[in-house]
């Protein structure tokens, strides 16, 4: 596993308008999209302990749950930190997923699976209450209607009751968002 280091920071880049991670020896870009980001986002701050702890959590729920490589585990885990720490929060867009009545989640899992009308797709959850999970799209893309389409790393908060267990371990392809 990739481990943290004190001198690790999280900011914004300006030209490329993008949230990056500074780790030392490479800078990480994420996901986030610019247009979602809460404000103190553009400012540069450290990667903290709490950071860590979120990082180390996330790498070990994917490590665990799916096959992929340590790399892509920590790609995974650390567009969830990114995600968690620097996006807006948003309402439910539970519409564009079908209930999961019939499949029930052991609440230790949190790789999961949502279903549209158009396609089904692999999602980490990033943080949950009783109600609603924001979840983050761990498959390539997946279309939720006709002109709708979520892209790797992306999240949306929905219900409860539209989430599914994945029915067997998955492996996961990374694209790169350089």
């Amino acid at each position: 596993m990739l481990q943290a280091k004190a001198d690790w920071y999280w900011f914004y880049d300006l030209d490329s308008h993008t949230m990056r991670l500074n780790m030392t020896d490479f800078v990480f870009v994420t996901a986030c999209k610019a247009s979602k980001l809460i404000p103190s986002a553009k400012q540069t701050v450290a990667f903290s302990v709490a950071d860590n702890q979120s990082y180390t959590e996330f790498y070990s729920i994917v490590e665990e749950q799916l096959a992929v490589s340590e790399a892509i585990c920590a790609q995974i885990a650390l567009n969830a930190v990114a995600q968690k720490k620097f996006m807006r929060p948003e309402q439910p867009k539970s519409w564009y997923f079908l209930e999961q009545h019939k499949l029930k989640r052991n609440l230790f899992d949190q790789v999961v699976m949502l279903k549209s009308e158009m396609q089904q797709g692999i999602f980490l959850i990033i943080d949950e209450n009783n109600e609603f999970a924001s979840v983050m799209l761990l498959s390539a893309n997946m279309k939720l209607d006709e002109r709708k389409t979520l892209k790797q790393f992306e999240c949306i908060k929905v219900l409860q009751n539209r989430i599914a267990p994945l029915q067997q371990p998955h492996s996961v392809q990374s694209r790169n968002h350089a």
